[in-house]
């Protein structure tokens, strides 16, 4: 379609309007201009005079590619021309004034009419420093990437947890040959599952500033689905203006795997030095455990393979089986037993109390806090932490252990700096814990965290051949550098003939009370040989009447003496707590509820009592 050229006049009398209209325009920054349908223009603003050197005058003899670049005349033709079909457009291209001088503009076109006939009005911008600053970013990115190629160690950078950038290098210890191939990828799915809660809360806390570095060392899985080991640190950096983690990583597969084989080989040896150190004569004991039966030696051989290991042990067992006894014996065989063994009744610490007693408090921190407190977590680095009824822990403090057993660190109340201390956990328990999970009293990661190798100890009446030896040891112990008796073998038949649902702790009362009860006739008789039988006697008789004395209260469904202790005279209070403790098979928490009392009470009163 030929286009129609317009007269003189009528020309004259557009260029007169065009004026009013841009005589709003005239000392607005930037360039506004109109142009006829020749690609000729007739009017401009006086900033476009000033920036290209040209007074309207000579704007009249120009044509616009006098203007414009002339290797951008083909882009600023086809602009001109989708605008008066289309009604507008845009382009970039270069200015070039009177002096030669090359500016970088963006233009904007709009069709407009003018006594009714086509004219483009055309905006442009300055964009000089846009195309610095793009050019120095440019530059910055090419130096980066130069210097990221060249660097030995795996280079990524993670957004949000996908990888926005990395190095060929980086790519390699993945499996892949080139880094293209995983940028955009979710950086998780390169993360084993053992450490996946580790890495989430490891890229939140760099991106999140809580911290600017950290360290790691955890399992990858590379393209092959092959595990492998690697080291490295994440940075808090910036990229596009955003807060992102630089990562930076070295595949230590070789190394690690020396590493656990020379582990492997010392704990091999440990356990074959601990075997032969075990002399004939104390083959039925490990540590402070007693006993020679088939189901103690399991427990024995579980302690020796423990204790070759850093992995997290839960002991279970009845109350009195000895539970905190096994914790020891691997912690003593174990690589920290020169550091220190931490036990924590999980029950005995009160809720507003658990935190600060676990991750300690900085001076102010509350009314009473007049200094620094280490928590049991600060005592335990470098060594073990024994958690004795850790189903007793509630939900927070579970999930505050989780993160500082995952490296996560803790912070002391009262502080924001995060600590981290290395320690093994050694829990204890007499609940079914896999239950506690399904009933929301355990958080599940939690559980399987401290899961890692179980150790169920036998009660007592599972293994009746120990009872010998363990009232051989009770008595030595209770009667140090005194002429140990002989236990006559109708009162070991007896001993062995009763159930002992206190275990071996209600054993060693027993044996303790009867060596405590008349004290000064029954150590005389021990150094007198004629009165040995009538110690013998002595030790029988009162044995004898204590589980005759057990065996009824257990036969009675219902006691008013152990339903309130309020009604017990003086004389009476002791045979109603060892009542109460055998129909609770010793479990404390119970029986002081059984009693009416608070558990602080009942131990002061079993300690009065010597009942352990």
């Amino acid at each position: 379609m030929k286009r129609k050229v317009f007269d003189s006049s009528k020309k004259e009398q557009i260029i007169s309007k065009a004026k009013n209209i841009f005589h709003i325009f005239r000392n607005l920054p930037g360039v506004f201009f109109v142009i006829d349908d020749k690609s000729r223009p007739f009017i401009w603003n006086e900033s476009t005079e000033r920036i290209g050197g040209y007074t309207s005058e000579k704007a009249k003899e120009i044509k616009l590619e006098n203007i414009f670049s002339v290797n951008d005349s083909s882009i600023i033709e086809n602009a001109i021309n989708e605008a008066f079909h289309a009604g507008e457009s845009s382009f970039e291209t270069m200015v070039v004034t009177t002096k030669g001088k090359r500016i970088p503009y963006f233009f904007s076109l709009s069709r407009a009419l003018i006594e009714e006939k086509s004219c483009l009005i055309g905006q442009g911008i300055d964009i000089s420093r846009f195309k610095h600053a793009q050019e120095s970013i440019m530059e910055s990115e090419s130096l980066y990437r130069t210097f990221a190629e060249r660097m030995t160690e795996g280079v990524a950078l993670i957004s949000k947890r996908e990888i926005v950038f990395a190095n060929n290098k980086f790519a390699s210890i993945l499996g892949f040959l080139d880094a293209t191939e995983i940028i955009g990828k979710n950086s998780m799915i390169f993360i084993s599952k053992d450490f996946e809660e580790y890495f989430k809360e490891f890229f939140d806390f760099i991106e999140e500033g809580i911290n600017k570095e950290r360290f790691f060392h955890a399992r990858w899985i590379k393209k092959n689905d092959q595990e492998i080991w690697v080291e490295g640190k994440g940075n808090l950096f910036q990229w596009k203006g955003k807060p992102t983690v630089l990562l930076t990583a070295r595949d230590i597969t070789n190394t690690k795997m020396k590493e656990i084989s020379m582990q492997e080989e010392t704990a091999h040896l440990r356990r074959e030095n601990v075997k032969l150190r075990s002399s004939i004569k104390d083959r039925y004991r490990f540590g402070d455990i007693i006993g020679k039966s088939v189901a103690i030696q399991g427990v024995y051989e579980r302690c020796l393979n423990s204790a070759a290991t850093n992995a997290n042990v839960i002991i279970y067992g009845e109350s009195g089986t000895g539970k905190e006894l096994v914790a020891k014996a691997i912690h003593r065989i174990s690589d920290r037993s020169q550091k220190n063994f931490v036990p924590v009744n999980c029950a005995a610490i009160p809720e507003n109390l658990v935190e600060s007693e676990f991750f300690g408090y900085k001076k102010g921190a509350f009314t009473g806090a007049n200094t620094d407190k280490e928590g049991y977590l600060d005592k335990a680095n470098g060594g073990t932490l024994f958690l004795d009824e850790v189903g007793e822990l509630g939900l927070n403090i579970q999930a505050k252990l989780l993160r500082a057993i995952e490296d996560g660190g803790y912070l002391p109340v009262g502080s924001n700096v995060v600590k981290h201390s290395d320690f093994r956990i050694i829990a204890a328990t007499n609940k079914n814990l896999m239950e506690y999970t399904k009933q929301g009293l355990m958080r599940e990661d939690f559980f399987y965290r401290i899961h890692i190798i179980p150790i169920q100890i036998p009660p007592l009446r599972q293994r009746k051949e120990d009872i010998p030896l363990l009232v051989e040891h009770f008595v030595r112990l209770i009667s140090p550098g005194s002429e140990v008796i002989s236990v006559p073998g109708n009162v070991l038949e007896m001993l062995k003939e009763y159930d002992w649902p206190g275990n071996v702790r209600e054993l060693h009362n027993v044996v303790q009370r009867y060596l405590m009860v008349d004290k000064v006739e029954f150590l005389t008789s021990l150094k007198k040989q004629p009165l040995v039988k009538n110690s013998e006697q002595l030790f029988f008789n009162d044995m004898k009447n204590d589980l005759e004395f057990h065996e009824k209260t257990d036969k009675v469904e219902e006691s008013p003496v152990i339903n309130n202790l309020s009604e017990c005279t003086e004389k009476s209070e002791k045979a109603a707590i060892l009542a109460a403790l055998n129909h609770n098979r010793w479990n404390k928490g119970k029986t002081a509820e059984t009693l009416n009392i608070s558990r602080k009470t009942l131990h002061r009163k079993m300690k009065r009592f010597g009942l352990g």
